[in-house]
């Protein structure tokens, strides 16, 4: 079984990690493909190769300190698992790379907000909810 683990470095997706490696003590084959998506930053390309390096490795960078804590949880707990960091915009990122890596389901953590704040805002968890053709669970 292959989990997509969208991390974001924060402490629910922390515990997201802690839930995979829980849901792994009773799949013995349970791997994870550990995704930060870092904002989308608009008009890179127009800066050319030159331009574009230093701000790739800059977004591959922070997704290495988002994604550490979530490592070394499946490190530890001895989960298999590949990291990937992309610079995008999040949900659609996250559906789409769960389906390309042929992931069986999403696991990600949520934000916490209340109802209100995330009708207003919108959250990653709801948006990918609803964009996802594989089963998501969302960990609080």
């Amino acid at each position: 079984m292959k989990a997509l683990l969208a991390v974001d470095g924060s402490a629910q997706a922390l515990r997201a990690a802690r839930t995979l490696v829980d849901l792994a003590k009773h799949c013995a084959d349970t791997r994870a493909h550990v995704l930060n998506v870092q904002p989308h930053m608009l008009y890179v390309a127009l800066l050319g190769e030159e331009g574009q390096a230093p701000i790739e490795r800059w977004v591959q960078e922070r997704g290495k300190e988002a994604t550490e804590s979530a490592c070394e949880v499946l490190t530890d707990a001895g989960v298999p698992f590949e990291v990937e960091v992309v610079s995008a915009d999040a949900p659609l990122a996250i559906a789409r790379i769960a389906l390309e890596r042929h992931c069986d389901f999403i696991l990600m953590g949520t934000r916490g907000m209340g109802a209100i704040a995330g009708m207003a805002l919108g959250s990653v968890a709801t948006k990918v909810v609803h964009l996802a053709d594989l089963p998501v669970t969302l960990v609080k």
